[in-house]
C-alpha cells in the first residue's frame, strides 16, 4: 500500500472521532454523542494500518476516560461511567485484534505473492532479453488479475547455432494453462541448444507436450475421481494444444559485412508476425504452409516445414498473440492492430511497445479477456569498446 493511502485514511478517522469529540462537548449532556466515538477504533482496523489504529484506539481511550471519569456531569452513577468506560475498552479491544488479523493475513499473502512472482520468473524471464545479434523487446499482460503470466509463452535463447525465439499461446487462459505452457518452454530451450535444425527443434516441443499430456500429474488433473474413464482422460489431452512461432536467427557475420537479420521461421498455428521496415511500412509475413498446434502435429502425416525470411538492417519483427487482435471494445470492436501499427511504425520500440500497450488497454476499457504477448525482435545494437 503506497503511503499517501495509508495516511489518507487515518487522517480521515482522526476528523472523525474529532468532530464527534467536540459535537458532545458543546451539546447538552443529556444527547451523549461520545458514544459513537467507539465506532473510531473499529473504521480504523478495517481502514487502516495496524499501528495507525493501536493509535487510534489509545487517543479513543484517553478522551473516554477523560470525558466519563472527569468532565460528565456528577449526577451521572458510578455505574454509568464505568460502563461506558468498559464498553469503550471493549470496542477497543475488538479493532486492535481485527487489526492484527489484517497485518498477518497481509504479510502471508506479502510472502505468498512473492513466492508465486518468483516461480512465475522463472518460467518467463523479464524483457527484453538480449543475444549476441538478436535484441528482443516487448511487453506481457495476464487477463487474471495478480498474475504475472497466464498462458501466453515466450522464450530468447542464444545457442550456438545462432538465436532461438519463441512465442506461443496455449489453449485457454490464466494459471489453468501453466503446466503446458512450462512443458513446452521446457523443450524449447533444451532443444535449442541440441538441434541445430529449427523444424526438429519443434518437433522436440511436441513431444515435450505429449510427456506432459502422459504424465501422473496431467492424470491426477484432468481424473479428479475414477469414475472418468481413460478414454475421457484422452480426449481432454487432445483437445489442450499450444500454438507458437519459432524463429532462428543466424549469427551476424564480421564487422562490415552482411547486417541484414537471415531468419528462419516455423509457424505452428500461430498469428502470422508482422515486418516493420525501415520506411515505416507494415507488412504481414503469412507463412506459405501454416502447420497445426503442437499437440494436434500427429493429425496430418506430412513433417512441418520452414519458411526463410531476410529483414534489412533496420527492420524489426513484431510477433503477438491472440489476445491483441481478439481484444474487444466494450461495444464488441476488435483491436485494429494493422492500423495501429501503421500509424506507429517509425517509432523506436520503447516507445511504439508502450504505446501499443497502453492503447489496447483503454481499447478494452482496462478488461482483457484473454493473456497477451508481444514481441519486437531486431538487430541488437553494436556495442563499442572504450
Amino acid at each position: 500500500m503506497r503511503p499517501l493511502s495509508r495516511r489518507l485514511p487515518f487522517a480521515l478517522v482522526l476528523a472523525y472521532l474529532t468532530a464527534v469529540v467536540w459535537l458532545d462537548l458543546v451539546t447538552r449532556a443529556a444527547l451523549r454523542l461520545d458514544v459513537y466515538a467507539a465506532l473510531a477504533p473499529v473504521l480504523a482496523a478495517v481502514l487502516c494500518t495496524y499501528r495507525q489504529t493501536l493509535f487510534v484506539g489509545a487517543v479513543d481511550f484517553v478522551l473516554m476516560v477523560t470525558r466519563h471519569g472527569v468532565m460528565l456531569p456528577s449526577e451521572v452513577t458510578l455505574v454509568d461511567r464505568v460502563g461506558a468506560i468498559l464498553g469503550n475498552v471493549l470496542m477497543v479491544g475488538a479493532a486492535v485484534a481485527v487489526a492484527r488479523l489484517r497485518r498477518d493475513e497481509d504479510a502471508l499473502l506479502d510472502r505468498v505473492r512473492a513466492t508465486g512472482e518468483a516461480a512465475q520468473r522463472a518460467l518467463l524471464r523479464p524483457l527484453p532479453l538480449r543475444t549476441h545479434g538478436v535484441l528482443v523487446d516487448g511487453f506481457y499482460v495476464s487477463s487474471q488479475r495478480e498474475a504475472l503470466i497466464g498462458g501466453d509463452i515466450y522464450e530468447v535463447v542464444d545457442t550456438p547455432y545462432g538465436t532461438r525465439v519463441l512465442i506461443g499461446d496455449v489453449r485457454g487462459k490464466g494459471l489453468g494453462t501453466l503446466g503446458a505452457g512450462a512443458a513446452v518452454l521446457t523443450a524449447f530451450r533444451e532443444a535449442a541448444y541440441h538441434r541445430r535444425d529449427l523444424v526438429s527443434g519443434v518437433e522436440a516441443m511436441e513431444q515435450g507436450l505429449q510427456r506432459y499430456h502422459r504424465s501422473a500429474e496431467y492424470q491426477t488433473r484432468s481424473q479428479p475421481d475414477a469414475r472418468i474413464p481413460p478414454e475421457e482422460v484422452r480426449m481432454r489431452a487432445s483437445e489442450e494444444f499450444v500454438t507458437a512461432l519459432v524463429l532462428g536467427a543466424e549469427e551476424p557475420g564480421p564487422a562490415g559485412g552482411d547486417d541484414r537479420i537471415h531468419l528462419v521461421l516455423v509457424d505452428c498455428g500461430h498469428l502470422a508476425p508482422f515486418l516493420l521496415g525501415p520506411d515505416g511500412g507494415v507488412r504481414e509475413l503469412e507463412a506459405a504452409e501454416p502447420g497445426l498446434p503442437l499437440g494436434l502435429g500427429h493429425l496430418v502425416a506430412a513433417p512441418r516445414t520452414a519458411q526463410r525470411v531476410t529483414l534489412p538492417p533496420t527492420a524489426r519483427l513484431l510477433a503477438c498473440t491472440d489476445g491483441v487482435t481478439e481484444a474487444r471494445a466494450p461495444d464488441g470492436a476488435f483491436y485494429p492492430l494493422t492500423e495501429r501499427l501503421t500509424a506507429w511504425s517509425a517509432l523506436p520500440t520503447a516507445e511504439l511497445l508502450a504505446r501499443l500497450q497502453n492503447d489496447l488497454v483503454a481499447h478494452t476499457g482496462g478488461r482483457l479477456q484473454d493473456d497477451v504477448a508481444v514481441l519486437v525482435m531486431e538487430r541488437a545494437p553494436t556495442e563499442v569498446s572504450g
